[in-house]
């Protein structure tokens, strides 16, 4: 009892304690801070080395169920000839584990993993000793189960060890639960944009280039009669082909993007966000490697910016129809065009004035103008300048 040990021998030990619970705790956060920001592709090799090298165990494993109600070593650490080996859920001890979701103690592991493994027994395995085994919880499922095993010659795990393993291995595996949700949340997200582009590529391109395909058709008829009519017709159906071909350049480029973070899928999420207080979405359309060639001091004007004029046109303007193009030339062109009657001069000040002084911050301009019908906002700056 602990109540009965000299008082420095009780103060040491207490200290121990206290420093294998802050190692646990400073291994799960470093796990978990990985594991939410995507930095990780091995999730559980990154678990068990932490479990391995906080509890001083030279072997660590990690079983998963399968489809065949077993557990399969997913993970295996320190030694290499059970990785991907199946274990029975019934009279083992990792899958008593699993199912009851209660952690277990062995002091002679190699003794009673060779019961197990009958006949086909490793010849390192006699030489394993104590083992600590653990359920991986994640609410009211259990992902597997966390192995730590030491050497004959080794301390054993104690009650106390097992408890703080238990806890660490709480707190992962409701930290990689939420790492596999968030990013099948953004699979999900890449794959209905996948289907937004290929409804465009439909319902825009391959529609127009129908179109000019009857326009040319109709140039070509009226050529004898009339080759003035017809020169203009092709001109136009040329133009409409320009614009078709930058159509389908923005929608290859949007194909080839999978991160969330670019400026491209930036200035569609502002976008979409706006449709609550417009009342409908305005159009968007890209010119131009917009994500690769726009540097970071543009991109955080820009967003600011777009935000300001649609909210500017939301409060002010009676728009139904708007459109958003970001143009990449010599410079970049933000222009944000409406069809309402315009923004009334007592509305324009702050808001103008605030995009305007962004761009000039970057050596550039902002202009608002009138059309016929509706307001024509050119946010414009230099990228050289941007770059220095």
């Amino acid at each position: 009892m602990e109540a009965d040990l000299p008082g420095g021998l009780r103060h040491h030990r207490q200290l121990e304690e206290s420093r294998r619970r802050e190692a646990w705790l400073r291994a799960s956060n470093e796990i978990t801070a990985t594991l939410l920001g995507g930095t990780s592709t091995d999730e559980l090799d990154l678990i068990a080395r932490h479990a391995r090298e906080v509890a001083g165990a030279p072997i660590a494993a990690i079983a998963l169920p399968d489809a065949d109600d077993r557990l399969v070593v997913e993970v295996l650490q320190g030694v290499d000839d059970l990785a991907g080996a199946p274990i029975d859920i019934d009279g083992t001890a990792s899958g008593r584990v699993f199912r009851t979701g209660q952690p277990v103690l062995i002091d002679h592991y190699g003794d009673a993993a060779a019961s197990w493994q009958g006949d086909a027994v490793p010849h390192w395995l006699k030489d394993l000793g104590s083992a600590a085994i653990v359920p991986l919880p994640a609410g009211d499922e259990l992902l597997g189960v966390l192995l730590l095993v030491r050497l004959r010659h080794e301390p054993l795990f104690e009650q106390a060890d097992l408890e703080l393993l238990r806890n660490f291995a709480a707190h992962v595996a409701m930290a990689l639960q939420y790492s596999r949700a968030r990013a099948d949340q953004q699979r999900l997200v890449v794959f209905e944009d996948r289907e937004r582009i290929a409804r465009d590529l439909h319902d825009l391109v391959i529609q127009r280039v129908f179109a000019t395909g009857m326009a040319l058709e109709a140039a070509a008829a009226v050529i004898p009669v009339n080759p003035g009519d017809a020169a203009t017709r092709v001109r136009h159906a040329v133009d409409d082909l320009d614009r078709t071909i930058q159509e389908i350049r923005t929608t290859v480029f949007a194909l080839q993007q999978d991160s969330t973070g670019s400026l491209r899928s930036l200035v569609l999420a502002t976008v979409q966000d706006a449709k609550a207080t417009l009342g409908f979405t305005p159009s968007v359309r890209f010119r131009g490697p917009v994500d690769t060639s726009v540097p970071g001091p543009v991109s955080d004007q820009l967003l600011p910016v777009l935000r300001e004029a649609l909210s500017t046109m939301a409060r002010h303007a009676s728009a139904t129809e708007a459109s958003v193009e970001v143009a990449l030339g010599e410079d970049l062109l933000l222009r944000v065009t409406d069809n309402a009657l315009g923004i009334p001069g007592s509305g324009r000040s702050s808001g103008i004035a605030t995009m305007t002084a962004r761009a000039e911050h970057l050596g550039g301009t902002c202009t608002v103008t009138s059309a016929n019908p509706g307001t024509d906002l050119q946010w414009r700056v230099p990228l050289l300048k941007a770059r220095e």
